[in-house]
């Protein structure tokens, strides 16, 4: 007599499975990515408020190559991982909260699944701006301290925009509360929104939509190229969309506090480069 095979029942994922895999899978990322935001930080920081056209503009930087050989020649190879444990924490809350809120709302508002392809994009959009609105929020200490620690620099040809002696994510979070209080560390907390929530209502829908039209297509097969062939898809769009307010968001956080101010709000501050640069 055959026997008959026992089908085995796989649970459900806990409701924290996916914030805990999204922070510790972006925080495995950032050790590599972390030059590059260094390099990114100063890049958007230099030339700050400085006209385009006539006169002598501050710009140590010609490019990204040109970049990350002037910050290892003049500061050593070490000055290309500055803010790395802010850079981790950062990491870890922002994209737990943003991908773990992100796939709960999607269950929350259709179940996950949604059969008309039009909808099923648009409520992603609804879910991805909301969570990384969340996110942004969550980890918006951890990026005022890390672009300014990235952008920290003793040699005096590479110094650009305003900087801050800070000897660690502690040190900078005592010397914040210090001078400005809990809600020092929140300053800037609105261009982030505005730059992650934008990016993820780009991002997680562009993935979900790519992914589902390389497999209905037959170009991929629902395996790991087809993950990675959706990831390069969303990675691109996302881009696009989302670096000019990656530029705000830089400039508002490494600016001085207080009366000192450059910009008073992310549209001040889109308003005033437009204008200047």
């Amino acid at each position: 007599m055959a026997s008959q095979a026992v089908g085995v029942v796989i649970p459900p994922a806990p409701w924290w499975n996916d914030f805990l895999c999204g922070g510790l899978g972006t925080v495995g990322a950032c050790f590599i990515s972390n030059p590059l935001e260094v390099v990114k930080t100063r890049l958007q920081l230099q030339g700050e408020l400085e006209r385009s056209s006539g006169g002598l503009r501050h710009r140590p930087y010609r490019g990204i190559l040109h970049a990350l050989y002037t910050i290892a020649s003049t500061e050593g190879v070490f000055a290309l991982q500055k803010g790395l444990t802010t850079a981790c924490l950062y990491q870890f809350t922002m994209n737990s909260m943003r991908l773990g809120a992100y796939s709960t709302f999607k269950q929350l508002l259709y179940g996950g699944e949604d059969n008309n392809s039009y909808t099923f994009f648009f409520k992603n959009v609804l879910c991805g701006a909301t969570a990384g609105v969340i996110g942004a929020t969550a980890g918006s200490p951890f990026f005022l301290v890390k672009v300014r620690m990235q952008n920290r620099t003793s040699v005096a040809s590479n110094v650009v925009s305003t900087q801050y002696d800070y000897t660690s994510t502690l040190d900078a979070f005592k010397k914040i509360i210090r001078e400005r209080g809990i809600a020092g560390l929140y300053q800037g907390t609105q261009a982030a929104a505005l730059r992650v929530g934008i990016g993820s209502s780009v991002q997680l829908p562009s993935y979900d939509q790519a992914k589902r039209v390389l497999i209905s297509t037959g170009l991929v097969d629902d395996n790991w190229i087809g993950h990675l062939s959706a990831s390069l898809v969303s990675g691109w769009i996302v881009t696009t969309f989302m670096n000019p307010f990656d530029v705000v968001s830089t400039r508002m956080y490494n600016q001085e506090q207080g009366p000192n101010a450059r910009y008073k709000n992310p549209f001040d501050c889109i308003r005033k480069i437009s204008q200047t640069e």
